[in-house]
């Protein structure tokens, strides 16, 4: 994938995120969701050693002043990309939540999307399709959707992992009780 250095022309920013980094299971939702990209032809690139935590578990912690040098980090490498006019998506729901919301209170406007709309929009749009029933290669299943707090009570995102997740063949959602 490349980094806005290489691709400065690029539409959308994957922030990938911490846990990316880090997580092994995490690394296979971030290599899906950039073949998710790819087979919707966005141009899309990250920041690579450029990104750093955006500081959320530090303020979370109560450490302000650490949180408030990763954010305006963050903040600067994003204006200095020209993040403000394009979108930048993530599948963090802690990365969205800091972005979208704290982020401003440094000066750091931006477009952020949870990669779970931006795949509604790619979806809903003809981007970005799913395998029909006939062409599913697995056996049905049933799923449930765990809401993470920073995306159903703080951002109130809550359809748009349902609708991609539904749209899959072979997969029954089941809510929990």
């Amino acid at each position: 994938i490349p980094t806005f250095a290489e691709k400065p022309d690029a539409e959308v920013l994957y922030w990938v995120g911490c846990a990316a980094a880090f997580d092994e299971r995490n690394r296979k939702v971030a290599r899906a969701f950039a073949r998710c990209l790819n087979a919707a032809g966005v141009r899309f690139a990250i920041l690579g050693q450029e990104e750093s935590c955006t500081g959320d578990p530090a303020r979370r912690m109560g450490n302000e002043y650490v949180y408030q040098i990763l954010a305006g980090g963050n903040i600067e490498t994003l204006n200095r990309y020209g993040m403000a006019e394009r979108t930048i998506v993530t599948a963090c729901p802690h990365c969205f939540n800091t972005i979208a919301n704290e982020y401003g209170q440094l000066g750091g406007n931006f477009k952020i999307v949870h990669h779970s709309v931006f795949l509604q929009e790619l979806l809903g749009s003809g981007r970005l399709r799913t395998a029909s029933a006939d062409e599913s290669t697995g056996p049905a299943r049933s799923i449930t959707f765990h809401d993470s707090c920073y995306m159903a009570r703080y951002n109130n995102v809550i359809a748009a992992p349902r609708d991609v997740l539904g749209s899959v063949a072979g997969v029954e959602l089941r809510e929990m009780e």
